[in-house]
This record gives C-alpha cells, sequence and structure tokens, in this order.
C-alpha cells in the first residue's frame, strides 16, 4: 500500500521546519473543501510570501525495488481508507493476506485519542458507532489476519511523538530503500487529495502510471477530479481581473 503523501514532506508530520512552517498549518478532513477547495487559499498564501511551491521528491525509480508478482492488481482511489477492502477475496484466493506494507507518512493503524484500544474500535465497528477511515484502516488487515508493517517516509522524524500509538502491534521504521523480502500480489496506491496539494497531480499521474501492474481497478466507491482544477491558473486569473476592470465584462 502507497501513499502519496509519503512522498509530500511538510512540517506538521515531521519534515524539517524550515524558513516558513506557518505555511504547512494545514487542517486536514477527507471530504470535497479540503482535497480541492481550500488549495486555492493554500496557494495564495505561498504566492503572497514568495515561496516556491513545494513538490513530491523522491518517487522516480520507487517502484523498481520492489518484486510485484505477474498477475498482480493494482487498485487506487484518492482516499487511503478503500485499501481496506483490498483482500486476497478480490482476486480469487481467500484467507487473510501474509502481511501488508504499508509506505505512508502516518501509520493509519488507529490514534489512542480517537480510541481506546483495537477491541474498542472493534466493537464500535461491529455495533455500527464507528467506521473504517483513512486514519485505521490498517486495523482491518490486522483483524483479519495480517501481519502488518508501515515504513516512514526518509524525511520522517517525529516517530517518538506522544501520537505515535497505534492500536495494534505494528513494525514501525523510517524506510532504508530497500526491498521487504516478499512478492506483492496486490498494489494499493492513494493520491490523499487532503494532504497532497493539486499543484503535484500531475507527478501523481506520472507516479501511477509507472507501477509495473498491467490489470488496475479504480476502486468503484472513489470520487475524484484528476487532475483537480489548476489553483495557479485561478490566482493568474485572479490578478488580471485586479489589474484590468475591463476583464471584467470580457469574462462575463
Amino acid at each position: 500500500m502507497v501513499d502519496w503523501d509519503f512522498f509530500f514532506p511538510t512540517p506538521t508530520a515531521g519534515a524539517p521546519l524550515g524558513e516558513h512552517p506557518e505555511l504547512y498549518a494545514w487542517p486536514v478532513t477527507e471530504d470535497a473543501l479540503h482535497v480541492e477547495a481550500i488549495w486555492l487559499r493554500r496557494v495564495r498564501a505561498f504566492i503572497k510570501a514568495g515561496v516556491a511551491l513545494p513538490l513530491c521528491q523522491g518517487f522516480l525509480g520507487f517502484w523498481n525495488r520492489f518484486t510485484i508478482a505477474p498477475n498482480a492488481t493494482l487498485f487506487y482511489a484518492d482516499s487511503n481508507a478503500w485499501a481496506c477492502q483490498v483482500f486476497p477475496s478480490n482476486l480469487g484466493g481467500s484467507g487473510p493476506w501474509e502481511s501488508v506494507h504499508l509506505y505512508d507518512a502516518h501509520h493509519d493503524c488507529g490514534y489512542k485519542q480517537n480510541d481506546r484500544s483495537f477491541e474498542d474500535w472493534k466493537a464500535g465497528v461491529l455495533s455500527g458507532r464507528k467506521k473504517i477511515s483513512a486514519e485505521n484502516w490498517m486495523l482491518a488487515h490486522y483483524w483479519n489476519g495480517s501481519q502488518v508493517f508501515v515504513h516512514f517516509p526518509w524525511w520522517r522524524k517525529s516517530m517518538a511523538r506522544p501520537t505515535e500509538h497505534p492500536l495494534i502491534p505494528v513494525s514501525m521504521t523510517i524506510d532504508n530503500g530497500q526491498t521487504p523480502d516478499v512478492a506483492f500480489n496486490a498494489v494499493f496506491l492513494c493520491r490523499s487529495g487532503a494532504w497532497v496539494p493539486p499543484w503535484c497531480d500531475h507527478q501523481f499521474a506520472d507516479f501511477l502510471s509507472a507501477c509495473p501492474v498491467a490489470r488496475r481497478v479504480e476502486m468503484p466507491q472513489n470520487q475524484w477530479t484528476q487532475p483537480r482544477p489548476d489553483v495557479l491558473r485561478m490566482v493568474e486569473l485572479e490578478n488580471r481581473l485586479k489589474t484590468s476592470p475591463g476583464l471584467t465584462d470580457e469574462v462575463r
């Protein structure tokens, strides 16, 4: 499982602060506002501060590290929450995955500020009080009997934070660039549009295209615009309208 935000260093997720960490003070929720509309406000802040827009890093050649079975399937969507539905039964098999490896800036194994324990979370799901989400979808695979591994990106330095208390036993390491000793039968890739800005969507398209898996399935529930509206073009148009009053009538 690969989350695209693995390649997008942000101070709020543990990247070095840099000179303008305030530009990354982004509240995050997986809804239409935070996936699309809010990025126009954020790109204005970068332009006003005179700071170059951050881009994803380190994704070129990433797929070459892994052994992927010839008959593997690539599943993809905007939210990694849908990864909770990718099981061997989707590919004609049965039982759990032997192991699930996540490459992500976040561990997605549940957070104790939301649930007291894995058993508490599981009881909530069974009763309908809780839902499987982007923050806890790895619990579904653990529940099904899989071993789970989290590989944090090279830029992430926050593993010792108090928030790093998953609800289950999980191996959490900084990615060392090496290949796990396993052949993958399925790959799941998410864009994480609430975390990664739309000016990186062209990079995501290249990364998705480069995945060496022939059979590709967009998750049926996935709802997205890819690429998203060009916020830089929107700002350019705003500035033209401000400096050329007559343009307003022309646009109308």
